[in-house]
């Protein structure tokens, strides 16, 4: 049985990307998130990887502990193959149907499985929806948007679940650039739009 993932038609958000077409889009963050709540669809992944009519929806996660992130390092043992060897700041996931009810929609449905599924990350922790992260010069990009959180944790605790996929390590804000040619490209366009200007790097 294929895998049924959340998508929204491209027609839906064309005029909130017309004028982005590479970066993170804030000012219009909420209508989009309405926008794919009132009309989302599920279909299957293997369509909807190869589909340009429809963008699939990945919550996508920073976590950050005072002046430092968590890098999260892609292992060759990751399902997306496009990802092998790069650096990450996101934890993210493709959002999958769910009839449990146990959180307030579908987003963070997907968000909270994706996010228990690779770290364990010790609670309480605050957690900000902060934009849209939109890349249509690549491939991938095409078929995908994510939809841009930032965890905020009380302590820098962690464990990686998903050890033959990824490593992770904490780094401070003044030595991300280090990384910044490693990193995968939708957390180059975080840390550009959104990381460098919000935190003074």
């Amino acid at each position: 049985m294929s895998e049924k993932v959340l998508a929204v038609h491209k027609d839906l958000l064309k005029d909130y990307f017309k004028d982005i077409s590479y970066g993170l889009i804030v000012n219009a963050k909420d209508l989009i998130f309405n926008k794919v709540l009132e009309n989302h669809c599920f279909l299957d992944r293997d369509v909807a990887e190869y589909s340009y009519d429809y963008r699939q929806i990945i919550p996508y996660i920073i976590v950050k502990k005072d002046d430092s992130f968590l890098m999260l390092k892609r292992l060759n043992k990751q399902t997306e193959k496009r990802l092998h060897g790069k650096y990450s700041l996101g934890v993210g996931g493709h959002i999958n149907p769910d009839q449990s009810g146990k959180y307030e929609n579908i987003i963070m449905s997907g968000l909270f499985k994706e996010l228990n599924e690779e770290i364990s990350i010790i609670e309480p922790f605050k957690l900000t929806f902060s934009g849209i992260i939109n890349n249509q010069t690549s491939e991938v990009g095409k078929v995908h948007i994510g939809f841009l959180y930032i965890l905020e944790t009380s302590s820098l605790d962690y464990e990686v679940l998903e050890k033959e996929k990824m490593t992770g390590e904490w780094i401070h804000k003044k030595n991300l650039r280090d990384y910044y040619k490693f990193l995968e490209g939708w957390s180059q366009i975080v840390y550009d739009d959104f990381i460098s200007k919000k935190w003074e790097i």
